[in-house]
């Protein structure tokens, strides 16, 4: 994955990978701070096969952690924030951290080893960490998440997703709805999440644009629909006609949208079709 995705600098280093709250990286902006994050992580003993802990809400710096655990064969542990903290602590014990990061929304998670927290701390560790070079050699079987089941009959359980599983499952995407490489990907849902976490991925490996945003935000996303040419645009059961009034209230005209939707047996027909006519694209029925 991380060699996909470091490809991209070659391609064209200045479009813009990621996007959040007005700022904006670059593919070589991307690439040179997952480096020194990966630098980082090496001071702290992390190597490749190495579990990374995140706890944070959708911010920019989630896929940085990411890009860098693949650069060095790790695997980023993505953890649940709505979870009690006896979950927590269970599901941060199944997989062992080396290091956990964490926003300041979240930092206080109980753990003993080296944490990392987004802000001044992380900006002042990156910058002073040697950078690493290459990504690591891997078989393509080689973990790169573990994804939490929702625990409905028990404790969570930790699934692994390997970076062939995440190029494979991308590549479907693409032929099952046409969704293009330079499409852009909106990141709301929680991106400890599989929804957000694989669609972001694939839009990275491929050169597209993903917008990180923090939750479910109608306004936002209106006008995200409007600005925005969008590969497949993640609506959950009990969003979509929340984001049909927002489309209609504003009078938006979306610039192009491949696919919307996902399980659409959880929605009401008229809302599939409310919100399919407004944003001109078929609706996935997906799960």
């Amino acid at each position: 994955m991380a060699e996909l995705v470091l490809q991209q600098v070659v391609l064209g280093g200045d479009r813009i990978a990621v996007e959040c709250g007005g700022r904006q990286l670059s593919y070589r902006d991307l690439a040179e701070r997952s480096a020194q994050l990966a630098g980082w992580l090496t001071t702290r003993g992390v190597a490749a096969g190495d579990r990374i802990a995140i706890l944070s809400e959708n911010r920019l710096e989630y896929l940085e952690v990411v890009l860098a655990a693949a650069r060095l064969g790790a695997i980023v542990a993505c953890q649940n924030w709505r979870l009690s903290q006896r979950e927590l602590d269970h599901c941060l014990a199944l997989v062992e951290p080396r290091v956990v990061v964490a926003s300041p929304r979240y930092q206080d998670v109980g753990f003993d080893g080296p944490r990392l927290v987004f802000g001044d701390d992380y900006e002042r560790e990156l910058s002073a960490a040697a950078p690493v070079g290459d990504a690591v050699p891997l078989d393509p079987e080689s973990p790169l998440f573990i994804l939490y089941t929702s625990g409905t009959t028990g404790l969570p359980k930790g699934a692994v997703l390997s970076h062939r599983a995440e190029v494979a499952r991308n590549l479907v995407v693409r032929a099952e709805f046409g969704v293009q490489p330079d499409y852009t990907f909106v990141a709301w849902s929680p991106l400890f999440h599989m929804g957000a976490a694989e669609c972001a991925l694939g839009t990275l490996m491929t050169g597209g644009k993903v917008i990180v945003v923090d939750g479910f935000d109608a306004e936002r996303l209106a006008a995200l629909v409007a600005e925005e040419e969008l590969g497949w645009l993640l609506l959950m059961p009990g969003m979509v006609g929340r984001l049909a009034e927002a489309l209609e209230a504003r009078a938006v005209k979306a610039r192009g949208v491949r696919v919307c939707g996902v399980m659409a047996d959880l929605v009401p027909p008229a809302e599939i079709a409310r919100i399919t006519r407004l944003l001109d694209a078929p609706y996935a029925n997906t799960f």
